[in-house]
C-alpha cells in the first residue's frame, strides 16, 4: 500500500486523473449536452453554478457546477458551523433533485482538465473558510481539490467544520493509492444517501473525531467572524 509520501507520486495520481477526466468528458459529452438543454428549458438561466474557490497553495479558481438550485441560494450554517442540507429544500429546481444525486459535480471533469483540481482530494473550501484555517488545517492546501473526498463519503457535512478540515488533513498525510480506490467506490452509495456502513473501512481517519479544535469552537472559545456574502451552495 504506497503512500502519497513525496511530490513524484502526487503527480503520478494528478497525470493519471487527468487521463480519466479527458475520456470522461469525452464519454458522458452526450449527456453535458442533455443537461445545458433541460437547465435552458427549465426556467432559461445559466446552465452552470460559478463560484471562486481557493485550491493549491491558496490560488483562487473558478469552480464549475451544473445549476440545481433557484438563484441567490445560500447556505444554512449553524453557530457550530456545521452545513444544514434540507432534506425536500425548495430552493432545489426539478432538474437539480436529479442534478444533485452527483451529477452537478461532473461539471469539475474541466476544472481537472484545467489543471485546478483532481478527482480525488479535500473539497475547495470558499475564501471565508479559508479565514478560519488554523496553521494544521493550511496542509489541506498542498494538494489539489477533488471532485470528491474522505470528509465527503465520511458525510463531513454532519461534523464541525474542524473536524472536517481534519479529516482532510489526514488524507493529505496518510493518502494511498487504495485508500483512494475505496473513497472512489463508496462515492456512489454516497450520492444515493448510504453514508454509514462503510465507516469501519476509515476507523484510523475517524479516531478521535470531534478534534480538540471542534469541541474548542463549539465551546465558544474561538470567535467565528467571516463574511458568508455571496456563499451558494
Amino acid at each position: 500500500m504506497t503512500m502519497f509520501k513525496n511530490r513524484r507520486n502526487w503527480k503520478i495520481k494528478y497525470i493519471i486523473e487527468w487521463v480519466i477526466a479527458f475520456i470522461a468528458i469525452i464519454l458522458l459529452s452526450p449527456l453535458f449536452i442533455l443537461i445545458a438543454l433541460l437547465e435552458k428549458i427549465q426556467d432559461g438561466g445559466d446552465i452552470f453554478y460559478i463560484s471562486t474557490r481557493i485550491g493549491r497553495n491558496g490560488k483562487k479558481f473558478s469552480f464549475y457546477k451544473f445549476r440545481g438550485m433557484v438563484k441567490n441560494s445560500e447556505p444554512i450554517i449553524t453557530d457550530e458551523l456545521k452545513f444544514i442540507t434540507l432534506k425536500d429544500d425548495p430552493r432545489v429546481t426539478r432538474l437539480g433533485k436529479i442534478l444533485r444525486l452527483g451529477f452537478d459535480e461532473l461539471a469539475q471533469l474541466f476544472n481537472i482538465l484545467k489543471g485546478e483540481m483532481c478527482i480525488i482530494g479535500p473539497r475547495p473550501n470558499l475564501q471565508w473558510e479559508i479565514q478560519t484555517y488554523d496553521e494544521r488545517e493550511r496542509k489541506r492546501l498542498e494538494v489539489l481539490p477533488g471532485i470528491t473526498g474522505l470528509s465527503q463519503i465520511l458525510d463531513g457535512r454532519a461534523l464541525h467544520l474542524r473536524d472536517n478540515y481534519e479529516l482532510d488533513v489526514r488524507y493529505v498525510e496518510n493518502s494511498s493509492w487504495y485508500t483512494d480506490l475505496l473513497i472512489l467506490i463508496f462515492t456512489v452509495p454516497y450520492s444515493f444517501g448510504y453514508r454509514k456502513f462503510y465507516r469501519k473501512f476509515f476507523k484510523t481517519y475517524l479516531e478521535n473525531i470531534p478534534c480538540q479544535r471542534a469541541l474548542d469552537d463549539m465551546a465558544g472559545k474561538i470567535k467565528k467572524d467571516f463574511n458568508k456574502d455571496n456563499v451558494f451552495l
